[in-house]
């Protein structure tokens, strides 16, 4: 038999924090019958503020449903025998809105404080203390584009990967591992694509850590829409890649590992739909570049390090999808080029808004009246970049008075900005530049000077 003369345990009081008003002290459950009009009745009660999370457990749901098929079987009880009349959850609901419960003012709901909280620009950590709703509300936002680094990717590894009843992984929208360089193992990277695959949008693969199965993991990740492998330094079959990307439906910006290899399977390789940014790098070979099918879709194309490209094959491309371009970008080295390859893309692409050239394949002719033909709108070039490998020779190859006499004969009319690398040797102080300068004032542009 149980011990009557045993003292009752004293349960404290539950203290709920209430946006506007602090803590708020309710003692369980106030089971009170409020009247809606016509005999009937509703069952007012303090609900705990977990049903209000979607991200919380199911198990809360379905009590939840439970609590709110006994309070509608209490109010057919609690009416009269003679109205055996069926109301609805929407009218039950829009009769709720009208009552004055307790004369407190109406609560945010949960669902307008999770969209404020997730339109923040910074969410501090103060607020996953706040309570448990607003910490399930916050955990979203911290994991959505981590900052990693060498110190705490063991961690994050371990967060996503090991607790597997918390799929952490799903709230990932950004992975970037360009920090990453010892740390990271094919494993860890394989499976972080695995757990990070339903939402992950944005993906920068490390300089180390990138082999076959982290390739392979990749294909699961199909709202992908930015994958970014240019610093990886390890090997890479062009081939795999292929395969893992040609399902990508939404993927925009691709760039290329500059040491890939075997560029086998361009022939059945169908490119993304909706690609608009392309980094050409590594082994791609110059059938690959005349072979494929260039999608029209692409408005920013670069080359950097393609030691097997030719100018016949940049030429092929910018004139399947020159018209289309609008940033074009050439990147030091690309051994295949002459030291004029590059004065005749001005005729290929006449919608270009910048343009990066490099002065060790193209000379002066590239601004000359036949190159920068006329148009029947002007020419919609804003930013030039100029940029030397550093060479001897190659000061005298381009002169600031080039540039002086197009802008003068209107050949440039909506050119804004000049920059030009300090490797190529130009006095700053001579008077070609200082002519320079004032013409292009006149036009409202200027020459900037880049170290």
């Amino acid at each position: 038999m149980a011990n009557k003369s045993r003292p009752k345990k004293v349960k404290a009081p539950y203290r709920k924090y209430v946006g506007g008003q602090g803590f708020v002290r309710t003692l369980g459950f106030n089971n009170t019958l409020v009247p809606i009009g016509d005999g009937l009745y509703v069952e007012e009660q303090v609900i705990d503020e977990n049903e209000y999370i979607d991200d919380y457990n199911s198990e809360i749901s379905k009590k939840g449903k439970n609590r709110r098929k006994n309070s509608l079987k209490s109010n057919r009880r609690n009416s009269s025998g003679n109205d055996k009349r069926h109301i609805s959850d929407a009218d039950l609901l829009s009769n709720m809105q009208l009552l004055d419960i307790g004369g407190s003012p109406m609560k945010v709901p949960y669902e307008i404080q999770k969209l404020i909280i997730y339109y923040c620009d910074d969410t501090p950590l103060n607020f996953l203390l706040v309570c448990k709703a607003w910490y399930w509300m916050c955990l979203p936002s911290f994991y959505k584009s981590p900052t990693l680094s060498s110190r705490n990717f063991n961690m994050f590894v371990s967060t996503i990967i090991d607790n597997k009843k918390r799929k952490f992984g799903e709230y990932v929208y950004e992975l970037d591992l360009s920090t990453i360089l010892q740390s990271g193992k094919n494993s860890h990277v394989s499976k972080l694509l695995r757990r990070c695959s339903p939402r992950l949008e944005k993906f920068t693969a490390p300089q180390t850590s990138f082999g076959y199965t982290p390739l392979v993991s990749l294909k699961s990740c199909h709202n992908l829409k930015y994958l970014d492998l240019g610093l990886v330094s390890e090997t890479v079959k062009l081939k795999e890649l292929f395969s893992a990307i040609s399902n990508f439906r939404e993927l925009t910006h691709l760039a290329f590992p500059r040491s890939s290899i075997d560029c086998e399977g361009f022939r059945e390789f169908v490119w993304p739909p909706n690609l608009q940014y392309v980094k050409l790098s590594g082994g791609i070979t110059n059938e690959f570049v005349r072979e494929t099918i260039w999608p029209r879709t692409i408005t920013t194309l670069e080359f950097s390090y393609c030691p097997k490209v030719d100018e016949h094959a940049v030429y092929t491309v910018l004139s399947q999808i020159g018209d289309n371009l609008k940033h074009l970008f050439f990147h030091y080295p690309m051994p295949s080029l002459h030291d004029n390859s590059l004065d005749y893309i001005f005729r290929y692409c006449s919608n270009l808004i910048s343009v990066q050239l490099m002065v060790d394949y193209c000379s002066k002719w590239t601004f000359s009246e036949h190159m920068l033909t006329k148009l029947i709108y002007p020419r919609p070039l804003k930013t030039i970049y100029l940029e030397s490998s550093g060479a001897l020779g190659l000061a005298s190859k381009i002169h600031p008075d080039d540039f002086t006499i197009a802008i003068m004969e209107s050949r440039l009319p909506c050119l804004k900005n000049i920059s030009i690398s300090s490797k190529l040797g130009w006095d700053m102080q001579s008077s070609d530049v200082e002519d320079l300068v004032c013409a292009f004032e006149d036009q409202g542009g200027g020459l900037y000077l880049n170290y």
